[in-house]
């Protein structure tokens, strides 16, 4: 699993300031993340299968499913782990050095958190049958198994989708701040 987010510095202050100007360079720029965070969650929730990953694990709901642990905690249901990756655009903390205001894909369900970070901060990974077992053959990031794995292989397309959006952005509020000083 990549060890590094995407980050762009300066965007929620570049939108802010180009949208006094020129309201459509905004929109453009929005318009290439949410094609690329919807992108992402498409495939990753492709990834998901309708069999769970591990022989033993409950396809039947908890018998308390409003409390962790138990009898069929977490069950795994192909519809609700779906559903549980989305996208996000609100501001929140990402990690403890930086926030995402351009938007950040989260899954949500137990299960699917389970099946996608198990392992990840493993240095033994590779001795646990457990982790093993989780191991996906098709893809060459592990232990990244839902989104970090599609972030992971389209990476480098979407830096440069996003990279080329924002200096775009970027040229737009420049050339209008020439403008303005004449």
């Amino acid at each position: 699993m990549s060890k590094d987010a995407i980050v762009l510095t300066g965007i929620k202050e570049t939108l802010k300031a180009l949208g006094t100007f020129d309201k459509a360079a905004v929109k453009e720029f929005n318009k290439v993340i949410n094609k690329e965070l919807n992108s992402a969650k498409n495939e990753a929730q492709a990834n998901v299968t309708s069999t769970p990953p591990l022989s033993g694990w409950s396809t039947q709901p908890a018998v308390k499913p409003r409390s962790r642990g138990g009898l069929g905690w977490p069950a795994w249901d192909q519809s609700v782990i779906k559903s549980g990756i989305s996208v996000t655009k609100s501001e929140g903390k990402v990690r403890k050095d930086y926030t995402t205001s351009a938007g950040s894909l989260r899954n949500k369900a137990a299960a699917g958190v389970i099946y996608e970070v198990v392992g990840r901060n493993n240095k033994s990974a590779g001795k646990n049958k457990f982790i093993s077992n989780l191991s996906r053959k098709d893809t060459q990031y592990m232990p990244s198994r839902l989104i970090w794995n599609v972030v992971d292989k389209n990476r480098a397309r979407i830096v440069a989708n996003v990279s080329k959006a924002l200096e775009d952005a970027k040229a737009t509020l420049q050339k209008n701040l020439q403008k303005e000083r004449g």
